[in-house]
């Protein structure tokens, strides 16, 4: 999907109304209250921005405030002697928002239960679209390659928890168009087997990774995820024009990948290896379009 960067809709810019239905738009609906908190957090974040750019509070203290947002915003002085400035009521702003996406079709009404909103295809195309500049198909195949090949090379390392069984592609990539925006990717990770004595083996595994690997980590969760996040790491390899997702996102919300192409990954054990040393080889695609 094609977005212009300086685009607004209803008096907001087009990555703060992207964001919301990237945050929003996970769940089955959302209602008002979820539109306006989230006015109310990007107006904060840029609040704070601003006062960083103005070398008035230091890079430390900017990410605490707006990490802890909720627990700042209505707080008199922040940081030594800034009074904050007063926040608008986004509630009016909330509204306009709504009604403009609905009537583009970017969201539509849930009749059923509370009657919330939820993303219409459009709006799940907006949700994917990327802030970037546009490539060419050339390109594209290029970092879908890439992508395939650091795949494999996750698959043959024996440091890591995780294998990547499936790969699939959807999105503009599958148009006959030229002009791409982002290559659009669903992922399929696969926990490996671990040994262990404890009652809980797969958390000791986790968490043995994440002391070994030196990191300091803000919580017990993000302790636990960090094998799994070392693996979507090394796949984005910090491509801008790579979007990743979950296969279960497709799954749910079969209007994301109404076409599919798949690459996949089946597991073989060679002669002489245990289950726990086997491999995802990469076979050649036997997905199809769908």
């Amino acid at each position: 999907m094609k977005i212009e960067r300086h685009s607004v809709i209803a008096g907001q810019g087009i990555k703060t109304v992207r964001d919301m239905l990237r945050d929003l738009g996970r769940y089955d609906q959302f209602g008002m209250g979820g539109v306006i908190e989230h006015l109310q957090r990007e107006g904060w974040y840029n609040y704070i921005d601003e006062l960083a750019k103005q070398g008035r509070i230091p890079p430390s203290v900017r990410t605490i405030f707006r990490r802890n947002w909720r627990d700042y915003i209505d707080e008199k002085v922040i940081y030594r002697d800034i009074r904050v400035k007063k926040q608008p009521n986004h509630e009016a702003a909330a509204k306009a928002l709504i009604r403009a996406l609905l009537a583009d079709g970017v969201i539509e009404q849930v009749k059923e239960r509370n009657g919330g909103y939820r993303c219409t295809m459009k709006g799940n195309a907006l949700r994917m679209a990327g802030l970037v500049s546009r490539m060419s198909r050339a390109k594209a195949e290029k970092l879908l390659k890439g992508v395939l090949d650091r795949v494999a090379e996750i698959n043959e390392r024996a440091d890591l928890l995780h294998w990547v069984t499936e790969v699939r592609v959807f999105g503009s990539y599958l148009t006959e168009t030229d002009d791409l925006g982002d290559l659009d990717l669903a992922i399929k990770l696969e926990r490996r087997p671990v040994k262990g004595t404890g009652s809980h083996p797969w958390a000791d595994a986790c968490l043995e990774m994440a002391r070994r690997s030196g990191k300091t980590f803000s919580n017990f969760v993000d302790e636990l995820q960090y094998p799994e996040t070392l693996v979507w790491r090394h796949i984005k390899n910090r491509v801008p024009h790579l979007s990743l997702h979950r296969t279960e996102e497709l799954d749910k919300n079969p209007t994301m990948g109404a076409r599919q192409f798949t690459h996949l990954f089946r597991r073989r054990h060679e002669r002489g290896m245990s289950g726990l040393n086997a491999r995802y080889w990469p076979v050649s695609t036997l997905g199809g379009l769908v």
